[in-house]
């Protein structure tokens, strides 16, 4: 199971649920990870922080064309990412 690093994940309530799943034996062995701090599995979460930083480098956003074109400079700063 890959959890982020949120202190929920790491609950007595998470880790009991894990332990009920092995104790109903539904698996035998359950491995628990957790991505370093600042470090995301999701290529959605990527995509959400490039659209936060052109945001916050643009600023106020005031039309839908702009937000597209905002959201069009995202698309394509992360298809940049990924050719790397």
């Amino acid at each position: 199971m890959q959890l982020d690093n949120a202190s929920d994940n790491k609950s007595r309530w998470v880790l009991g649920f894990f332990g009920w799943v092995l104790k109903q034996g539904w698996c035998k062995e359950i491995q628990v990870s957790m991505m370093m701090v600042g470090h995301t599995h999701e290529d959605i979460d990527a995509m959400f922080r490039l659209i936060q930083d052109r945001w916050k480098r643009r600023g106020c956003v005031l039309s839908v064309d702009a937000f597209k074109e905002l959201l069009r400079e995202a698309v394509l700063g992360m298809h940049t990412l990924i050719n790397i």
